[in-house]
């Protein structure tokens, strides 16, 4: 369908909230959002598909910045079949847009990750890679979560320049302890290639994290996760976070990464506008049967959350992001917020909101179509159908 009109809807513009609207799709672009009645004036209204959605929301497309699989699929398997599984998987979930995040690993298996992604990249048949996030090289030993030390490296502009090239340029964000020596240099290379850098795997003092502010480190990975935390006499990289108003953070809401009393205190301290939802989700996200595994080790599920079957560490998440949403929704979020932590802000955040994480005129068609529990009815990617499910017999709200 060049041209459509999903009508009769709820529309979250990532601006606004419009009841019994409609949004004019054509040629893969947003035509219009305008009311169902303004709608119904057009002189041209017949040349449109019209689809009654009854009531359900509509919203941009959700937009995953930091995940590494789901569906049995994971960035560590290397392969570009892995990543556009991935692809086509994210649509039932509202995601219309993700960077899959790479692990740090042996650097000849890294080359070959990395490698993967890019020549994944233009056969999509469902959510679009943005790009590369980076989850290291260049982390914290003391703060590695379940990263391994024997991949984790010192800043080395080497290794960055090896892992662009490798990319072709492709790599949209970069998580960096921020403490790390040579640090300053290596975040005014990034600069200059447009990769935005994340602190996190850190341990950084609350001075080491302002020099990383103002040396252009404005964004956090899973933020209180994995990081120095905070302490009245020690403020710490947590501490320079919350005090800094210009940093934004990734939060985890799977109601195991933070405890929902933290989320509702970031979001005072901070705002909407500085919160990034993710999911943060592994390899077995979805996957129906074991045995899981994740960056080659094997985990199980426990609560929401994969452990090391190892150790019981917490290996990362199972969470998607329209789950993500609905868990805000429960903790009283309205539920425009909560939309636009997961679409227009890391739109801004990776600097391409002029054309993803919202439904104005000129913006991509990468919409979809839910309902107050956050289910998924209908995906669109430039304005192609890649996901759809019956409408519910009766109409929402």
């Amino acid at each position: 369908m060049k041209r459509f009109c999903l009508h009769n809807g709820v529309v979250y513009t990532g601006i606004t909230k419009k009841s019994r609207s409609s949004v004019l799709v054509e040629d893969g672009k947003v035509a219009n959002v305008l009311s169902d009645r303004r709608f119904l004036d057009l002189e041209d209204r017949d040349s449109y598909t019209v689809i009654n959605v009854n009531g359900l929301g509509i919203a941009p497309g959700l937009i995953d910045s930091h995940l590494h699989g789901l569906h049995g699929f994971g960035s560590e398997d290397a392969s570009p079949q892995a990543i556009l599984g991935m692809s086509k998987a994210l649509p039932s979930y509202g995601v219309t847009g993700f960077t899959p995040t790479i692990y740090p690993m042996e650097p000849g298996e890294m080359d070959q990750a990395v490698t993967a992604v890019v020549e994944a990249m233009g056969h999509e048949e469902g959510a679009k890679i943005i790009g590369i996030h980076m989850e290291g090289p260049f982390l914290s030993r003391e703060k590695l979560g379940v990263q391994r030390n024997d991949f984790v490296k010192p800043v080395n502009k080497e290794i960055f320049d090896h892992l662009w090239r490798v990319s072709r340029g492709k790599i949209v964000s970069m998580t960096v302890a921020p403490e790390l020596k040579h640090m300053r240099e290596l975040a005014l290379l990034a600069a200059r290639k447009g990769i935005v850098l994340q602190a996190g795997h850190s341990n950084a003092t609350y001075e080491q994290m302002v020099e990383g502010i103002e040396a252009g480190i404005l964004h956090t990975t899973h933020f209180f996760n994995a990081m120095r935390s905070l302490h009245h006499r020690d403020p710490g990289v947590v501490g320079a976070i919350l005090i800094h108003p210009e940093v934004t953070c990734e939060i985890i809401p799977d109601g195991q990464h933070l405890h929902p009393a933290i989320i509702t205190f970031l979001i005072r301290e901070k705002g909407t506008s500085r919160i990034v939802l993710v999911s943060d989700s592994l390899r077995p996200t979805g996957q129906r049967e074991g045995p899981f595994y994740a960056n080659h080790e094997e985990v199980y599920l426990d609560e929401g959350v994969f452990k090391r079957t190892s150790d019981g560490t917490i290996a990362g998440s199972s969470l998607t992001l329209n789950l993500g949403i609905r868990n805000l929704h429960e903790m009283d979020i309205p539920l425009h917020e909560s939309l636009k932590m997961a679409s227009l802000n890391p739109a801004r955040t990776l600097r391409i909101d002029h054309d993803f994480g919202s439904l104005l005129p000129g913006r991509r068609a990468d919409i979809i179509v839910f309902d107050e529990e956050m289910t998924i009815y209908r995906t669109y990617v430039m304005g192609k159908e890649v996901f759809s499910r019956p409408f519910p017999l009766t109409p929402a709200g």
